[in-house]
């Protein structure tokens, strides 16, 4: 959209804002913005997050999964109240393979985000709403703080595999809750408020997805490893150990890019998968198992590293 400039005496030059994105950002007579030069042209940014609203959503017939994924999702999307419905107070909790209390499970979500709480809960609905709300100014706090639980929770894993330590294993899955919760954050903040390179929104946003999908992987192999009794043998210290050290490097490479890491990251993504075929013929089919679905952590790593390379550039 074009603006005129208004002269105001000599040397002051003005334009207005747009009425919608003032308005959606709650911008009033007196309130601060930010303003700074890139080249040609100007950008303008406030710490204001936009008002996405209330919204009422009826999850009858959604299995256990399905309605925490759309809980997160709304909260995710900006949502500041959210009102669930649900005819059915029970539900398929399909990994389990039993039935689950609806209300019990939508907490059980609802603590795995931040600020939101659950404030009215009815025989047939429940009312949630963020009580509080992150600075966008803490997005790049919060986004450090996920990458350095990610590669203490690899490093647990490997570590708690390889010494058959039962309960560092187990711990994952707090880990894994804890890591959810700052990226849910991280994922409304960028919703809401946006990034002041804002051509970098969509590629932090994929980052941080990929970074999820990660977290998911390692939870999945903790769980194996526990619920399927699974002896991890020395024969995978090594394997193991390079999935974490490439979680590492490129948690090094985002802060500080290289290309000498960016080659590392390929040449160790080779190294891996060799391992595996290697192994194959040693292990049994439960290690195995693992050792696939960790493998499954170089290709989102790849992924990560081509995006990077991206917001380099």
């Amino acid at each position: 959209m074009k603006r005129k400039v208004i002269q105001i005496a000599n040397s002051t030059q003005l334009i207005s804002l747009p009425r919608r994105w003032a308005q959606k950002y709650g911008v009033k007579k007196g309130d601060e913005i930010e303003v700074e030069e890139d080249g040609n042209k100007i950008v303008i940014s406030t710490e204001r997050t936009q008002d996405a609203g209330n919204i009422e959503v009826d999850i009858t017939g959604l299995d256990r999964d399905s309605f925490m994924f759309l809980i997160r999702t709304l909260y995710i999307r900006g949502y500041d109240e959210i009102k669930l419905n649900f005819t059915n107070q029970i539900a398929d909790h399909h990994r389990l393979g039993k039935k689950i209390k609806v209300i019990s499970e939508i907490h059980t979500e609802v603590n795995r985000l931040t600020g939101i709480e659950v404030i009215q809960q009815k025989e047939n609905f429940c009312v949630l709403k963020v009580l509080s709300e992150s600075s966008v100014k803490d997005f790049d706090l919060i986004l450090r703080r996920i990458f350095l639980l990610l590669t203490d929770a690899s490093a647990d894993l490997a570590r708690g595999a390889t010494k058959s330590d039962r309960y560092l294993v187990e711990s994952l899955e707090e880990k894994h809750n804890t890591i959810t919760k700052f990226m849910a954050n991280a994922l409304r903040l960028l919703n809401k408020g946006g990034y002041p390179d804002y051509k970098k929104i969509a590629l932090l946003y994929h980052i941080i997805e990929s970074l999820d999908n990660i977290n998911d992987i390692l939870k999945e192999s903790a769980r194996d490893i526990v619920n399927s009794k699974i002896v991890i043998s020395k024969s995978c210290d090594n394997f193991l150990q390079l999935i974490n050290t490439s979680i590492h490097d490129y948690y090094d490479l985002f802060y500080k890019f290289d290309f000498k890491l960016v080659e590392k990251l390929s040449s160790d993504r080779y190294k891996i998968l060799n391992n595996v075929k290697m192994l194959s013929k040693k292990l049994n089919k439960d290690e195995m198992r693992v050792l696939l679905n960790q493998a499954r952590v170089v290709d989102a790593i790849y992924t990560l590293k081509v995006t990077r390379m991206a917001m380099e550039y």
